[in-house]
Protein backbone atom coordinates (compact mmCIF):
# COMPACT_ATOMS: atom_id res chain seq x y z
CA UNK A 1 0.00 0.00 0.00
CA UNK A 2 2.72 2.24 0.55
CA UNK A 3 4.27 1.29 -1.89
CA UNK A 4 1.89 2.67 -3.83
CA UNK A 5 1.96 5.94 -2.62
CA UNK A 6 5.61 5.98 -2.72
CA UNK A 7 5.38 5.28 -6.57
CA UNK A 8 3.11 7.87 -7.25
CA UNK A 9 6.03 10.43 -5.46
CA UNK A 10 8.64 9.32 -7.88
CA UNK A 11 6.34 9.48 -11.18
CA UNK A 12 5.59 13.04 -9.99
CA UNK A 13 9.40 13.78 -9.68
CA UNK A 14 10.19 12.48 -12.87
CA UNK A 15 7.04 13.53 -15.04
CA UNK A 16 8.53 16.84 -15.42
CA UNK A 17 5.14 18.33 -14.01
CA UNK A 18 5.62 22.18 -12.81
CA UNK A 19 4.74 23.42 -9.49
CA UNK A 20 1.21 23.32 -8.56
CA UNK A 21 0.11 21.77 -11.20
CA UNK A 22 -0.37 17.69 -11.49
CA UNK A 23 -0.99 15.00 -14.13
CA UNK A 24 -4.19 13.36 -14.06
CA UNK A 25 -2.37 9.83 -13.67
CA UNK A 26 -0.39 11.41 -10.82
CA UNK A 27 -3.26 12.89 -8.80
CA UNK A 28 -5.28 9.85 -9.17
CA UNK A 29 -2.18 7.41 -8.03
CA UNK A 30 -1.82 9.57 -4.94
CA UNK A 31 -5.31 9.45 -4.06
CA UNK A 32 -5.72 5.70 -5.18
CA UNK A 33 -2.18 5.36 -2.34
CA UNK A 34 -3.93 7.50 0.15
CA UNK A 35 -7.17 5.44 -0.13
CA UNK A 36 -5.03 2.37 0.14
CA UNK A 37 -3.25 3.39 3.35
CA UNK A 38 -6.39 4.81 5.21
CA UNK A 39 -9.32 1.65 4.45
CA UNK A 40 -5.94 -1.18 4.91
CA UNK A 41 -6.85 -2.08 8.51
CA UNK A 42 -10.53 -2.84 7.33
CA UNK A 43 -11.84 -6.13 6.67
CA UNK A 44 -12.51 -5.15 2.94
CA UNK A 45 -9.50 -2.88 2.48
CA UNK A 46 -7.65 -4.98 -0.12
CA UNK A 47 -11.22 -4.76 -2.42
CA UNK A 48 -11.62 -0.93 -1.61
CA UNK A 49 -7.85 -0.43 -3.01
CA UNK A 50 -7.91 -2.53 -5.85
CA UNK A 51 -11.00 -1.09 -6.78
CA UNK A 52 -9.65 2.68 -6.45
CA UNK A 53 -6.57 1.79 -8.42
CA UNK A 54 -7.97 0.64 -11.26
CA UNK A 55 -9.65 4.07 -11.79
CA UNK A 56 -6.14 5.42 -12.52
CA UNK A 57 -5.77 3.09 -15.10
CA UNK A 58 -7.97 5.53 -17.95
CA UNK A 59 -6.20 8.59 -16.84
CA UNK A 60 -3.57 10.60 -18.12
CA UNK A 61 0.13 11.01 -17.43
CA UNK A 62 0.34 13.65 -20.52
CA UNK A 63 -2.97 15.92 -19.27
CA UNK A 64 -2.42 18.65 -16.37
CA UNK A 65 -4.86 19.34 -13.74
CA UNK A 66 -4.27 22.38 -12.25
CA UNK A 67 -6.50 24.46 -9.70
CA UNK A 68 -7.94 25.02 -5.95
CA UNK A 69 -9.50 21.63 -6.75
CA UNK A 70 -6.51 19.48 -7.27
CA UNK A 71 -4.63 21.38 -4.71
CA UNK A 72 -6.83 20.03 -2.30
CA UNK A 73 -7.33 16.73 -3.24
CA UNK A 74 -3.61 16.77 -3.27
CA UNK A 75 -3.27 18.09 0.04
CA UNK A 76 -6.33 15.62 1.66
CA UNK A 77 -4.22 12.48 -0.56
CA UNK A 78 -1.13 13.47 2.02
CA UNK A 79 -2.53 13.94 5.14
CA UNK A 80 -4.32 10.74 4.89
CA UNK A 81 -0.70 9.49 4.14
CA UNK A 82 0.65 10.94 6.91
CA UNK A 83 -2.15 9.52 9.20
CA UNK A 84 -2.53 6.44 8.39
CA UNK A 85 -5.39 3.61 8.81
CA UNK A 86 -7.96 3.86 10.93
CA UNK A 87 -7.40 7.58 12.47
CA UNK A 88 -9.82 10.18 12.23
CA UNK A 89 -10.59 12.25 8.87
CA UNK A 90 -8.02 15.02 8.56
CA UNK A 91 -9.64 18.42 8.02
CA UNK A 92 -7.91 18.71 4.60
CA UNK A 93 -10.48 16.34 3.48
CA UNK A 94 -13.08 18.85 4.31
CA UNK A 95 -15.86 18.99 1.22
CA UNK A 96 -13.87 16.47 -0.46
CA UNK A 97 -15.58 12.57 -0.97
Amino acid sequence: MVLLAAAAFVLSTSAGTKPNTYSERWLCDLWAGAQCVATSCQKDGRARCESVSKQCESTSREVSVEGDRAERKASCARALLKSGCGASRPAECDGLL
